[in-house]
Order: structure tokens, then sequence, then C-alpha cells
């Protein structure tokens, strides 16, 4: 198989590339952009998703594009449906051009239409990839911890090991559901060897759903630690995210708060069967990241 992997660089793929090589029988070729991760049996070429010309170039010869490049993060939202669904786009584009077979898409467990910007952008790509002609996959993780990042899950688990409080948006009665991040990398390797999981979308998710104060909870319980919750209404939060921007101080942006109050109901695929995916309770992800002695 001849592989190329967009978005190589960030926390997933650093983890993606070295288990799709340790399958074996792949050629792995890398969209390098800004960000480069060297990985020796790869073969990195540079490109953008926003130049059709460079795609033309990084696709050809490629027979499977794995595309996890993707702006989260950005207080324009214009800008969310320029990379997602525009870049997403120029890529299927290239992918036609170079008769490129298959293409798997890592999409969001928030791509719904109430989710905000990014949201809508990654729900915009998901119709240009279903339309696009080629066989395609569709994978939708959750909230995905253990990348030692600075975001999401990971970002509450450094605060409830550092804070005595922590801020709750709203009324805190959404529901989350974590995942490991080696159980998205199984399912998407699976995913990417696998012949019959075209035409398909997939919800990776953790095995519960919980409330963010339930998470709160359960993550001091894991750490030994007394943590309150303070609970921020959504208007007030809103006006403080406006002020620090203004600031150029970059604590949120905006459209993170409706992409974290959206309903994220299953609507894909059962993954279990096609993908083995058989996601590991919280506790047991965070041994793997935060070993205790006890």
């Amino acid at each position: 198989m001849n592989l190329l992997v967009t978005g190589a660089s960030g926390s997933l793929g650093q983890r993606l590339v070295p288990a799709l090589l340790a399958r074996g029988q792949v050629n792995i070729r890398t969209l390098v952009h800004r960000a480069s991760v060297q990985f020796p049996e790869c073969e990195p070429v540079k490109g953008a998703l926003g130049d059709l010309d460079s795609l033309i170039a990084v696709t050809a010869g490629i027979d499977t594009v794995l595309h996890l490049a993707a702006l989260t993060h950005c207080s324009d939202e214009e800008v969310y449906f320029k990379v997602n669904a525009g870049g997403t786009k120029n890529l299927l584009e290239a992918c036609r051009r170079n008769n490129v077979r298959r293409f798997i898409f890592m999409s969001s467990g928030a791509a719904r239409p109430g989710g905000g910007a990014y949201s809508v952008s990654k729900l915009a790509a998901e119709k240009a990839v279903q339309e696009s002609g080629l066989q395609w996959t569709i994978l939708r993780p959750r909230e995905v911890y253990g990348t030692g990042g600075k975001e999401g899950i990971n970002q509450l688990i450094s605060w409830v090991r550092k804070f005595p409080v922590i801020p709750v948006i709203g009324n805190g009665r959404y529901t989350l559901s974590p995942v490991f991040i080696e159980d998205v990398v199984s399912a998407t390797v699976e995913a990417v060897f696998r012949a019959d999981v075209s035409e398909k979308t997939f919800d990776l998710a953790g095995p519960e759903d919980l409330t963010l104060p339930a998470l709160i909870d359960r993550l001091a319980g894991y750490f030994g630690v007394s943590v309150g919750k303070l609970f921020v209404p959504i208007p007030l939060l809103q006006i403080g995210i406006s002020l620090l921007n203004g600031l150029n101080i970059k604590v949120m942006v905006r459209d993170q708060i409706p992409r974290l109050l959206c309903d994220k109901s299953s609507l894909g695929d059962p993954a279990v069967p096609l993908l083995n995916f058989q996601p590991r309770p919280l506790e047991d992800g965070l041994r793997q990241c935060f070993p205790r002695k006890d």
C-alpha cells in the first residue's frame, strides 16, 4: 500500500505513523506544511491544503490517503471553512486526478450542526468526502486523552492535578465520552488496512458518557485530590473570551463553547466488529499515562 498521511506532525499522527509502519506492507508519504516530525521510514513531501498543485504532486503514486490535518482553534470562523472544508476538497480533487482509490477522513465527534464553526466545517468536509466518488471511510473520535497536549481532556487532567477549583461551563449537564488515544490509533490502523469499511462512518467514543462534573470527580478520585467546581454562566464566559482575545490572550475561542455543549449522540456504524474497537475504561487509560504506585 502506498499511503499519504496528512497531519502526521500532530499528537495523533505521531502515534499513528509508527503503528501503521509496525503493521508492515505499507509505504508512507507524509504531507509537510509548517511543523515537521521526522519518521526515518517515511517520505516527507512539502505541500499545503490550500495549494492544489502541491497536493496533485504529493498524491502522485498514492492509492490511499489518511487525512488527519485540520484547524481546531481559530477566532476567525471563515478560516475553519477555508482549511477544514476547502482544504479537504482540494485534497479530494488531487486524489481524483491521480486515481487515488481510498480516502480515510479523521473528522470529529463534535461534527454536528449546532457545534459552532469548527464543527460545521468538519460536517462540510464530511459531505465532500461522501460525494467524492472515492472509497471513503469517516472516523469521528470523541474527547481524546493521553496525547500529552494542552487542550480538552488533557487540559482538564492538568487542572485537576494542579488547582483546587475547576471552572465548569454552564450547568455542566452536557456529556463527554473520553477515549484513550491508543484506542483511537488502533481503530484507525484497522480502518486503513481493512477493505470492508468503505462508505461507513464510525464514532470512536469511550465506554462511558460523563457529565463534566462527574468527569472531574472521577479524575480527582484517580489522582487522590480534592477539587471544587466553579460553575461559570455561558454569557459571562463569552464576554471574558472576547475581552481576552482582544488583548491577544488566547485561552479559548468562542466556538469551543457550542462544540462542548452540542449533542454528540452516536450516529455512525458500530466500530467494534469491523475495527476491533474496544475502548478501555477511563482509569485504565489514565494508568497508561499517569501510573500510580498503589
